[in-house]
């Protein structure tokens, strides 16, 4: 099979201090497009004269799934693979597309790894929104997925980093979802993440309220342990939502270090060290978004600390 076309794309509002960052991460792809919503900077200027193809559209209200679906159906026929990498991320190596050329034949979906460089608890997560350019669509208005078939090559060797301006207003996101959950009340990836916004603002009653709804709806063991995890982290009685949380998904090592962090603050060391030498036990990143605690030179830390004498 020859070479396949590549195409990254991305919806962009006010990324000026990223469009250059941005084209040069992506240039080995065949084609680059930036559909603009109504940015009021020079993130058009700036775009086009990187090389980079742009379009304009305001909607009203505004969806990040329709910006996507939008950018996707400007992809010209000649492409055979899109990838929408957003304007705050990059590849981390320059010859990226070498392990989808690599691994083209007979996949029309493939996950690689996004590595969160910014703030926030998560580290690493696997994603999959590198397709073949017909037969996929994104959904929900907020916090948006990629849906079709499931990817079939996992790229292990593909990283994309997300490198978050913290100076940028985020505030619009509550609004939008709580918005949105009104709207749509069965729509039960959009509950999660209202709870998980009203905890990033300190909501303590409304993220339990519906970060515990989610947990009795939902069917996702993974994400419903991670709001099992959520309300431990605001309740004063966070041991016992932990081991609910083990009890969901015994096999990832997010509950464990958590447990171990509690009883080693409570002075029960034994205790920590059990739960410690658990995660260990646990490798498997693949499960859920990892939180940084678990991982790398954070767990190693709690780890050497709790287990004073024994070798790493």
């Amino acid at each position: 099979m020859s070479r396949p076309t590549i195409a990254v794309v991305t919806p962009v509002l006010n990324e000026a201090a990223h469009v250059e960052r941005w084209a040069e991460s992506s240039r080995c792809a065949d084609f680059l497009l930036m559909l603009d919503t109504g940015s009021d900077d020079s993130t058009p200027e700036l775009a086009k004269s990187c090389g980079i193809e742009v379009h304009s559209a305001v909607f009203a209200p505004f969806r990040f799934d329709d910006a996507r679906n939008m950018a996707a159906a400007l992809v010209p026929p000649s492409i055979d693979i899109v990838i929408q990498l957003d304007g705050d991320e990059v590849f981390a190596e320059p010859n990226w597309r070498r392990h989808i050329d690599a691994n083209a034949d007979g996949h029309s979906r493939w996950s690689y790894w996004l590595d969160n460089m910014g703030g926030g608890d998560w580290g690493r997560v696997q994603r999959s929104n590198c397709v073949r350019r017909v037969g996929y669509r994104w959904e929900h208005p907020v916090h948006e997925v990629i849906v079709g078939k499931k990817a079939t090559c996992h790229l292990d060797e593909l990283v994309i980093e997300h490198r978050p301006d913290g100076r940028k207003d985020r505030s619009y996101m509550l609004s939008m979802l709580e918005k949105y959950h009104a709207l749509y009340p069965d729509d039960l990836r959009l509950l999660f993440y209202l709870g998980r916004e009203y905890r990033f603002r300190n909501q303590w009653v409304a993220a339990r309220e519906k970060l515990w709804e989610y947990v009795n709806r939902a069917s996702w063991v993974a994400e419903k342990q991670e709001a099992l995890m959520m309300i431990a982290s605001i309740d004063d009685d966070p041991e016992s939502w932990l081991w609910r949380a083990v009890a969901l998904e015994p096999n990832r090592r997010e509950p464990f270090v958590k447990l171990a962090l509690l009883y080693e603050h409570e002075g029960r060391l034994d205790d920590a060290r059990m739960m410690i030498h658990a995660a260990r036990l646990r490798g498997d990143t693949t499960i859920y978004t990892t939180h940084r605690e678990a991982w790398g030179p954070e767990f190693k830390e709690t780890y050497n600390r709790l287990m004073v004498g024994l070798e790493w």
